[in-house]
């Protein structure tokens, strides 16, 4: 794992003006073993910092060169299926000089061109010039795990795996905030792609690629895309014994490595069904990593004591007051780089530190609920009510107006024009009515933002758009927190549930053998998986998490009163200080829970302080 940055200059022949030590010493922590920078002196310099996995010799040290001079390539990440495709190559007459893989990737694009992009199975997201032609590409992974951000302009682009080293260019200077992407910040807590925060910058899609020539023409592909609708194919037993399959070869594949690799273990169902896998694929020790509270309400180290006992591993826990989080807050600020308004982002910072004090690489379980049907409240309350948007808009509201006067319930559902806005409601941190109270000029949702457009109401249907959805829109969101948290430990988290062959065995299981509605349980698939190897299963998913509920009652409530409460706008956003004040105080009498909405808020204000944007 490994942090990447360059820039392209078009129509010019001039030395880059840009400060590239302190570019690359912005992403120092996601490479502390090595570093490089690669110029031609006229229109291209690539910038790289390594955190050796594969190959730890010099010979795999990047921007790497391909024999003739002609190829660069910076790339972060991992490809799993690496020496299939060496192989592959070998047989057409390629000599490796190293056995990493970044010199596969380095030949296949050589070889393959685009084309290559399909075969890689790994995360990643990587930088190629061509410099006969004075072409850059730049690519992503399918699932979006590594990030990669671009700005263009007239004289030229750059790109870098952090937002923070985009606003360091020059060319982002007297840039102007994006409209859409603030108003998806306010909603989401994260700005998704291909949307950044400043105007003319993006990040590039998952599964998709950008190509830039020195005459500023740009080229844009995709090769992968998370499968559309069909009929399920895989059902019963023959379901569970694909996903059996596929998820072993995953974990074997994600070992690959020169370095010792470690997982995270919850006491849940994800993490410990790829533990449960290294143990049946290893002979190898592993050693699984807890963070713990104390607290029943919160605590899963019990579980995962009798899961790492099950399953013959190790086991290291530490224990901590989750009021000792908040000395994370500068940190949580910083590894960002950009706004980011996931509070849970504090646990993870907290077992990826713990993690790093031995390991480079780590396991982790991310991917399942979203590729499995895990999150039952969405999910099940989606394919639940799928019924009622069978009829009209108008008798849905008057039916909801009647059951809150006769039963005193909401139904918030009925007051939605499709089961994609009610899907939208779920995942939105403030409600529309509390946004636009205290953001007179709140901007909309992006036309061009279709991830919540589905209005089928049939139930197989519903199962796998919402699956898609949750897969475009909240897993992004996850991978985020994921790798900013790990990466500022110099800490890689690879997840074999995302890998190519999971995902492809997911998207051809009948939403059936995943969901049972009525009992409120998901990820059975996963689940029936799991009881091969533990007789202990886990029917509560619990988690570590902050007390951001009281801390922004207690010792953060200065600093939300000095750092947001005082602010007339946000990034030009002109702000309702007596809307939001009113939001705050029914947090702070208790009559309310805020901290989803204001979390972000204050996050947001953190990040502004931090880069005087």
């Amino acid at each position: 794992m490994c942090g990447i940055a360059g820039e392209l200059q078009f129509n010019q022949a001039v030395e880059s003006k840009a400060d590239w030590e302190k570019i690359s010493a912005l992403m120092a922590r996601r490479g502390p073993n090595d570093e490089g920078i690669w110029t031609d002196h006229k229109t291209c310099t690539l910038v790289f910092r390594r955190l050796a996995i594969i190959d730890l010799s010099m010979n795999a040290h990047q921007p790497m060169a391909a024999h003739n001079g002609r190829y660069t390539l910076v790339f972060n990440g991992e490809i799993y299926n690496f020496q299939d495709l060496r192989k592959k190559l070998e047989g057409r007459g390629v000599r490796f000089r190293s056995t990493s893989d970044t010199e596969v990737v380095l030949y296949a694009l050589m070889e393959w061109g685009t084309t290559a992009l399909e075969r890689f199975n790994g995360m990643f997201a990587l930088g190629f010039f061509d410099s006969v032609e004075k072409r850059l590409l730049l690519a992503r992974d399918h699932a979006g795990m590594k990030p990669l951000y671009y700005l263009k302009k007239a004289e030229g682009m750059v790109f870098a795996s952090q937002y923070n080293q985009i606003l360091a260019h020059p060319l982002s200077h007297n840039l102007e905030v994006s409209p859409e992407a603030l108003g998806l910040y306010l909603r989401l807590a994260y700005i998704p792609a291909p949307y950044a925060l400043m105007q003319g910058s993006q990040m590039l899609e998952p599964g998709t690629w950008v190509q830039f020539t020195g005459n500023g023409q740009v080229e844009k592909g995709q090769y992968f895309k998370f499968p559309q609708y069909e009929v399920p194919k895989l059902k019963g037993q023959e379901a569970l014994e694909a996903a059996d399959s596929a998820i072993t070869e995953a974990v074997k594949r994600h070992l690959i490595s020169d370095v010792p690799v470690g997982a995270f273990l919850s006491g849940g169902i994800d993490s410990p069904l790829v533990v449960a896998k290294m143990r049946a694929v290893s002979a190898g020790p592993i050693e699984a990593f807890t963070i713990g509270t104390g607290e029943e309400a919160t605590d899963e180290t019990q579980d995962a004591m009798a899961y790492a006992q099950e399953f013959g591993v190790e086991h290291r826990i530490e224990c901590m007051d989750p009021a000792k989080a908040l000395d994370f807050l500068d940190d949580v600020i910083e590894s960002c780089g950009e706004p980011f308004g996931d509070y849970s982002i504090f646990p993870t910072m907290m077992v990826s530190r713990l993690a790093s004090q031995k390991y480079k690489v780590m396991l982790s379980g991310d991917g399942g609920d979203e590729l499995f049907w895990g999150y039952t409240s969405r999910f099940g309350s989606l394919v639940r009510n799928a019924s009622d948007f069978w009829y009209p808009f108008w008798w849905r509201w008057l039916w909801r107006g009647c059951k809150r006067v006769l039963q005193g319930r909401n139904y918030s559902h009925l007051n939605q024009h499709t089961l994609g806005d009610y899907h939208r409601l779920m995942l939105t941190h403030l409600s529309e009515k509390w946004l636009k109270q205290i953001f007179p000029s709140l901007p909309s949702w992006p036309k061009a933002y279709e991830t919540f457009d589905y209005h089928s109401c049939d139930p197989d249907r519903v199962a796998q758009s919402s699956r898609i959805t949750e897969y475009e829109c909240h897993l992004p969101y996850v991978l985020m927190k994921v790798d900013r948290a790990s990466m500022f430990h110099s800490l890689e988290v690879r997840v074999p549930l995302l890998d190519k062959e999971v995902i492809e065995v997911a998207a051809q299981t009948d939403w059936h053998q995943c969901l049972d509605v009525e009992q409120k349980m998901g990820k059975m698939v996963l689940r029936r998986i799991l009881s091969k190897y533990t007789k202990q299963q886990s029917q509560r998913k619990r988690g570590f998490e902050v007390p951001m509920r009281a801390w922004l009652r207690t010792s953060l409530r200065e600093m939300v009163e000095e750092s947001l409460l005082k602010r007339n706008e946000i990034l030009g956003l002109e702000i309702n200080k007596k809307a939001l004040r009113q939001l705050y105080t029914l947090h702070l009498d208790g009559r309310r829970d805020y901290s989803w909405g204001l979390w972000p808020l204050l996050s947001l204000s953190l990040w502004i302080n931090k880069y005087n944007r």
